[in-house]
């Protein structure tokens, strides 16, 4: 459950620490929200804005978002779903469910990269307008000084100092606050929790295998940065070649030949030439 009351610590664009407390709306300002959200519904109603559904009829016109993308999107919540319908049924091998959950996680962002195309337009809307006000009112109404009085004056002073490093931060744990929406969400869906049961992912929920080190999706070795590694976590390609600085693979250099044909020997550098002439300097 989330807190009702959490301290942030963080700092101001001067760099000036600052202390400020997210505090749970209380049943009043939820209704007052509500009354300014309402408010600001109607008026952008009034100025011209589009509600949701006329939103979506818009795009559709103007091809921005069509009949294919919208099948594809229901294909992926419908693989989803499938998918994890057959890991909680289990009575398949153990392997074959952990490519399933992977699929599920492959699904859900294909999911939420096409959904976002379509929210991209959403701001436009009347819904949205209202929404934004009633977070913004919230969010200057309960952030809270060490006195338990509102940090801000109002949701016009808030939105003002919206870019404090301090605000940002608070911020979000009122929007977990309003929206139930937990820190580490993403370990709590199904999929996430099946990886983690069974020690196919880390504490990050990245894919690791039985001795802990980080795999692709096909059970390739690779390290933090996501490049491929050997056995000694020497980085290679995807055929086991050692890689350079460069990402290059490692080969065996030969001098280069002049139209004759003959190796090109490079001059060392006057500076790396011992000089012959000049007198010993050593103590013996």
């Amino acid at each position: 459950m989330s807190k009702n009351r959490i301290k942030v610590e963080a700092k101001d664009l001067d760099g000036n620490d600052v202390v400020i407390f997210a505090v749970r709306p209380t049943k009043e300002e939820n209704t007052a929200a509500q009354l300014i959200s309402n408010k600001m519904f109607k008026g952008a109603l009034l100025a011209g804005a589009l509600v949701r559904k006329t939103l979506e009829e818009e795009l559709e016109r103007q091809g921005i978002w069509s009949k294919e993308k919208q099948e594809r999107l229901e294909g992926f919540h419908k693989e989803i779903r499938e998918h994890l319908i057959a890991i909680k049924a289990g009575d398949i091998k153990l392997t074959e469910a952990r490519d399933l959950a992977i699929k599920v996680r492959i699904a859900r962002m294909g999911a939420v990269t096409l959904q976002s195309e379509r929210n991209e337009y959403d701001s436009y809307t009347a819904e949205a307008q209202a929404e934004d006000a009633k977070i913004n009112f919230l969010v200057a109404a309960c952030l809270k000084n060490e006195k338990n009085e509102p940090y801000f004056k109002d949701a016009d002073d808030y939105r003002e100092n919206s870019d404090q490093p301090f605000a940002i931060e608070a911020a979000g744990h009122m929007v977990t606050m309003i929206y139930g929406v937990e820190e580490g969400w993403e370990a709590d869906l199904p999929e996430n929790k099946f990886l983690q049961k069974y020690k196919f992912v880390d504490d990050d929920l990245r894919l690791v295998n039985k001795d802990g080190d980080y795999v692709t999706v096909g059970g390739d070795k690779i390290n933090a940065d996501f490049q491929y590694v050997d056995d000694d976590n020497n980085v290679i390609d995807r055929d086991g070649n050692r890689l350079d600085d460069d990402g290059l693979p490692i080969v065996e250099t030969m001098p280069f030949l002049d139209d004759d044909g003959n190796p090109i020997i490079d001059d060392v550098p006057k500076e790396d030439t011992p000089d012959e002439s000049a007198p010993n300097e050593s103590v013996e």
